[in-house]
């Protein structure tokens, strides 16, 4: 007989049964969540370093490991765009400050003195006649009949002034638009409308001179200074200009050829194209394989300038292809020029632009205006804001902007006549 409390020798699996607390009886504790504390975290229960399989781990289990980072490929492009541009922009500004900034800070208002005058004479004038010597008679009457001497006119007046005697005038004659005294013709026509399919503005000053030195240049504040600069109307108030137009800012240089009222700064060869008035009267316009300065200066050079380019060919023509720049040549921009007729007869032209009056002028456009004018030879100068034309010491055109300039072309009076 088995006992009661007695079980078989093989039992199926305990049942697990539910056990039922008693209503005060405090709920199983769960397991408890480790926060995350500035606590040090023993060291048996660390996360693994990335990649490190944890000790007594197999391949079956999870490899603790930070995420990795997608690239941002896109990101990282314009990142070097960006880096590539300001490194442009710095290599730039570096550039400009050691090129242009730098040589402004360092020489400006160093005044250039000439090292030495042009050789040549002004030509005497062909009005002057030499008094043949009288002849000596050996027969001498007894008694010589005394007569009272003939007066002879002497024409005093200069070639120029006898050739364009109908420009002159006896006194001095202002209008608000000319001048005109026995040394100097001035008119100024303004022309504004419709030119070449584009609306302009431009004026022409026709000049007419009884002498070459009627014809000057002067610079800012009276002396030629590394990038010297002045005020258009005070340079014309102080040289006593009647009419004057801004010239080819070659006071930012320090080569070329470079002859002022007969004085000479520099003598080199330069790869502008060159503009010559000679002490005759004459003008003549150069390529840079066309002259040698040495040759220029001995021919009577009496003013040099160096912007350029030339406008017109040998034959009076436009020209269509340039020694200049791009932007020179194709920017419609505002133009300032001289022009040359015949000696004694010149003219300056001064077209406005980037305004609403005046679209401005490419360089061909520029050309063919000066040999509409007439003119056998035309010479381009500085354009833009440097543009200006003066009048009795007054601005005459619309400069598209204010700029000082560093020295100017004019006409005055000689120091024999006052105005």
């Amino acid at each position: 007989m088995e006992g009661r409390h007695s079980s078989p020798k093989h039992s199926a699996a305990p049942v697990r049964r539910a056990v039922n607390y008693p209503e005060s009886a405090p709920e199983p504790k769960a397991t408890p969540v480790r926060r995350v504390t500035n606590e040090r975290i023993p060291r048996e229960v660390q996360v693994p370093k990335r990649n490190a399989m944890p000790a007594g781990s197999s391949d079956d289990e999870p490899v603790y490991s930070r995420p990795k980072k997608k690239k941002q490929s896109g990101n990282s492009v314009l990142r070097m765009i960006i880096m590539d541009v300001l490194m442009t922009c710095m290599i730039l500004v570096i550039f400009a400050f050691f090129h242009h900034v730098l040589p402004r800070l360092t020489a400006k208002n160093t005044v250039i003195h000439p090292v030495s005058t042009v050789s040549i004479s002004p030509p005497v004038s062909a009005s002057l006649e030499i008094t043949p010597a009288p002849v000596v008679s050996s027969d001498i009457p007894d008694d010589p009949v005394e007569t009272e001497p003939v007066p002879v006119e002497v024409d005093n007046r200069t070639e120029w002034q006898k050739k364009f005697a109908d420009k002159f005038t006896d006194e001095i004659v202002r209008t608000d638009n000319s001048y005109s005294s026995p040394n100097v013709s001035v008119t100024i026509d303004t022309f504004s409308g419709q030119y070449n399919g584009y609306y302009q503005t431009y004026y022409v000053a026709d000049i007419y001179v009884a002498n070459i030195e009627n014809f000057r240049t002067y610079f800012a504040n009276g002396q030629y200074t590394y990038y010297g600069a002045q005020d258009a109307e005070a340079m014309a108030r102080n040289s006593g200009a009647i009419i004057s137009m801004n010239g080819d800012y070659c006071n930012n240089q320090k080569f070329g050829i470079l002859v002022r009222n007969g004085e000479i700064y520099f003598d080199d060869p330069m790869e502008f194209d060159l503009c010559v008035l000679y002490y005759d009267g004459t003008v003549e316009t150069y390529s840079p394989s066309e002259y040698v300065p040495a040759d220029v200066i001995a021919a009577g050079a009496y003013q040099t300038w160096k912007f350029g380019p030339r406008l017109l060919d040998s034959n009076g023509k436009a020209m269509t292809n340039f020694n200049t720049t791009y932007v020179v040549e194709k920017e419609e921009a505002p133009r300032s020029g001289f022009g040359y007729y015949e000696p004694g007869h010149y003219c300056f032209v001064v077209a406005d632009g980037r305004q609403n009056h005046a679209r401005g002028m490419v360089l061909t456009e520029f050309a063919q205006l000066f040999e509409d004018l007439g003119c056998v030879r035309a010479y381009n100068m500085d354009g833009g804001a440097s543009s200006v034309l003066t009048f009795n010491g007054q601005k005459y055109n619309i400069p598209s902007g204010y700029r000082e300039l560093g020295e100017i072309l004019l006409i005055a009076e000689t120091a024999d006549v006052t105005g």
